[in-house]
């Protein structure tokens, strides 16, 4: 299996400002980042980095969740807002 470098996925997301691409890379970053902490090599600063890593993403998830929850509430007000200023 490939080595894919996790610390370049976490980032990508950590940056990302699309929330479409955001989603894909949080999920490209947990995957590696679990590919990676599955190896038997890993040393145990490694396994603290690569837990706060995923803590990060959790929180950059429920972030990115709750303003795409309010983006969409939003978009549905839009059309009865301006219903009301016609």
């Amino acid at each position: 299996m490939p080595h894919i470098d996790w610390q370049k996925l976490y980032e990508a997301a950590m940056l990302e400002m699309n929330p479409d691409k955001l989603v894909a890379l949080i999920g490209a970053a947990e995957q590696a980042i679990a590919q990676r902490d599955s190896r038997p090599d890993i040393t145990e600063p490694e396994r603290r980095k690569l837990a706060d890593a995923r803590s990060m993403l959790k929180s950059l998830s429920r972030i990115a969740s709750s303003q795409g929850k309010r983006a969409a509430y939003d978009a549905a007000l839009q059309p009865r807002q301006h219903e009301r200023l016609g």
